[in-house]
């Protein structure tokens, strides 16, 4: 089985799956952010996935002992300056795992995450050629919560190799959603 954890700005996420790449489990937790607010400081965030992550552990219960190998973001982009201190929860979570039952850990980001979701979303709703899916090469449109990026994606021996294209230089997609949820006077 392959375990999975994110933990950025916005949402605790763990995902197990087995060798087939089937969910067995996917348990997520939106941090709580007060009335009124657009988000949270780095440090409440943290803390909010320290709460959270012992709680889906459990949600997951005893399916999780026969884990081979455990992925966890480590920054929000594969870029060397891509840093959040929010990821630091996840990773200290897969690695102390990951040395407790003797099997590897390998650090990704919340963006190449974004895009194999994607990829496997679109695996389940595309019916056509198989190399239709399974391209080396693609054009991707990542939006998130600080960023909204237009990708040049190359499959890497291990994850993806990223070219970054273009860039929103103002309001990001994930800023957008906040404001709008605020405006409407939703949490």
């Amino acid at each position: 089985m392959i375990l999975g954890i994110d933990t950025s700005n916005y949402m605790t996420s763990v995902c197990l799956l087995d060798n087939q790449g089937t969910i067995l489990f996917d348990g997520r937790r939106l941090l709580q952010v007060p009335a009124g607010k657009r988000g949270l400081q780095q440090s409440a965030a943290l803390f909010e996935h320290l709460k959270a992550l012992p709680r889906l552990f459990q949600e997951m219960g005893p399916i999780a002992k026969n884990i081979r190998v455990i992925g966890y973001s480590e920054k929000p982009r594969p870029l060397q300056e891509s840093y959040m201190p929010v990821f630091q929860a996840g990773g200290s979570f897969a690695i102390s795992m990951a040395a407790a039952l003797g099997v590897p850990a390998f650090a990704t980001t919340h963006q190449e995450g974004h895009i194999a979701a994607g990829e496997a979303s679109l695996t389940r709703v595309v019916s056509g050629p198989a190399d239709l899916i399974a391209r080396p090469e693609f054009l991707a449109v990542h939006l998130s919560g600080g960023t909204t990026d237009l990708l040049h994606v190359r499959r890497g021996p291990f994850g993806y190799e990223i070219e970054l294209l273009g860039s929103g230089m103002d309001l990001h997609a994930g800023q957008f959603v906040d404001r709008v949820g605020v405006a409407l006077g939703l949490r």
